[in-house]
């Protein structure tokens, strides 16, 4: 193998699983490596569009998604997933959504209707904010960039319920980190609910959220654990089925 491309690659690795942006010092103690080489990778991906510079500090673009999102057709997503958002849709009942991130927003990119004469209604290509919708928050957890976008501009209110400060929709972001699913409880529409988790790529980088929309009037404790429990395992499923690594984020 190429060191050099290895080395790069690491790097600019390095750089997309960061939480934050990254300076210098800390990626060259990282990767083991001098300070002039990391300057010099860094230098070559931000020209090539796929790392941004502020303040001396580095952070991927959009530009990485996208080259992900051309794989992602490849793989043809939704013809793959459709069947399990299909059997989640007849166990629950509930409609089924799977979305993918857009900056500050998700854009549903497939449903799976449910069968409950009251359920919540969404269109394919509806688009949600990603900080009060329970697939946004999959990819404000997981996404590199999703958190950055959506806190580089006000929080929106839409209902009383939507959470507005950067710290506590950093704390939300954080416990869905730590359980693997977030929920929405009327943060978007003053009666509708949401259940998501994270859908995983074959290099354990998430492709996209998987979820469920539920009318409040049925929306308690105990049937949200339920819904929790078959969101868990249907995007696993789904993670599996694209080529997730069993021991990585599945």
């Amino acid at each position: 193998m190429d060191k050099t491309i290895v080395k790069g690659m690491g790097l600019l690795e390095a750089v997309i699983t960061a939480r934050d942006p990254v300076g210098v010092s800390e990626l060259a103690r990282q990767l083991d490596l001098t300070k002039s080489n990391v300057h010099r990778y860094l230098q070559t991906f931000a020209a090539l569009g796929y790392i941004s510079a502020s303040n001396g500090r580095y952070a991927p673009t959009l530009k990485i998604w996208q080259q992900g999102a051309r794989v992602i057709e490849r793989l043809d997503l939704r013809r793959t997933i459709r069947p399990i958002m299909d059997q989640l849709a007849r166990e629950t009942r509930e409609t089924v959504h799977l979305a993918i991130s857009e900056g500050p927003e998700v854009i549903y990119i497939d449903k799976a209707e449910g069968v409950h004469s009251v359920r919540a209604f969404s269109e394919i290509g509806e688009r949600a904010p990603a900080h009060c919708s329970a697939a946004g928050k999959i990819f404000l957890a997981f996404h590199p960039t999703a958190m950055r976008d959506t806190l580089a501009g006000p929080l929106r209110h839409y209902t009383p319920l939507t959470i507005v400060e950067p710290d506590a929709l950093a704390d939300e972001v954080e416990e869905v980190r730590n359980t693997g699913v977030a929920i929405n409880r009327g943060e978007w529409e003053t009666s509708v609910g949401g259940v998501a988790a994270p859908v995983w790529g074959p290099d354990d980088q998430i492709i996209a959220s998987m979820g469920l929309t539920v009318p409040l009037s049925r929306y308690n404790d105990e049937y949200c654990a339920t819904l929790v429990a078959h969101v868990r395992t249907a995007a696993a499923e789904a993670s599996r089925a694209l080529g997730a690594s069993p021991a990585g984020n599945v």
